[in-house]
C-alpha cells in the first residue's frame, strides 16, 4: 500500500459552491503536506528540493536565477538549498563558459535515479486514481486543475 492516503475528512453538501471549492483547496493541501512528508522520509530531502529537481529534470539545465524566481526564493535562500542537495550528489553546479558569473543547475545521475523511482511513486498513484474514477470525471479533474494552474498563474504573473 502506498504511505499516501486520502483524509478521513469528508467533503458534505454544502450550500455554496464557493465553501466546497475552499474545502476541496483544504484537502488537496493536506493530500500535498501527506506528500511532501512521503518525499522527506524516503528520499530525505523536502519537497522544494524535489520539485528543484523535477524543474531541472523537465526542463533542462537552469540558471540558480531562475530557479529562485520560479519558486519564488531568495537567491541567499536557495545558495543554501543547492547547497544541501549538492553535497547529496543529487544536483551539481556548472558555470557558464561564457560568462562566469553565471551558475547552471544540472541534475547528476544520483539525482535522476532518484528522480525516476520518484516519478514510479507518482505513476502508482495515477493508476490507484484512475482505478476509483471514471474516465469523464478524470478529464473534467484535468480540465478543472489546467483552468485553476492557469488563472492563478495569470494573477500572480508580473
Amino acid at each position: 500500500m502506498l504511505p499516501l492516503q486520502m483524509s478521513t475528512v469528508e467533503i458534505a453538501p454544502i450550500d455554496s459552491s464557493f465553501a466546497q471549492l475552499e474545502k476541496a483547496f483544504f484537502l488537496l493541501s493536506e493530500v500535498n503536506r501527506k506528500h511532501h512528508e512521503y518525499i522527506k522520509a524516503k528520499y530525505k530531502i523536502n519537497g522544494l528540493e524535489m520539485e528543484i529537481i523535477q524543474l531541472i529534470e523537465l526542463e533542462g539545465r537552469k540558471k540558480m536565477k531562475e530557479i529562485g524566481q520560479y519558486f519564488n526564493v531568495k537567491l541567499s535562500t536557495l545558495t543554501s538549498i543547492i547547497d544541501k542537495i549538492e553535497k547529496q550528489r543529487l544536483v551539481k553546479r556548472v558555470n557558464s563558459s561564457s560568462d562566469r558569473r553565471v551558475v547552471f543547475l544540472e541534475v547528476t545521475k544520483k539525482g535522476q535515479k532518484l528522480y525516476q523511482d520518484y516519478q514510479e511513486h507518482v505513476k502508482a498513484i495515477s493508476t490507484l486514481i484512475q482505478n476509483e474514477m471514471e474516465e469523464t470525471q478524470i478529464q473534467s479533474l484535468v480540465n478543472g486543475l489546467s483552468t485553476m494552474s492557469q488563472f492563478v498563474e495569470g494573477q500572480t504573473a508580473g
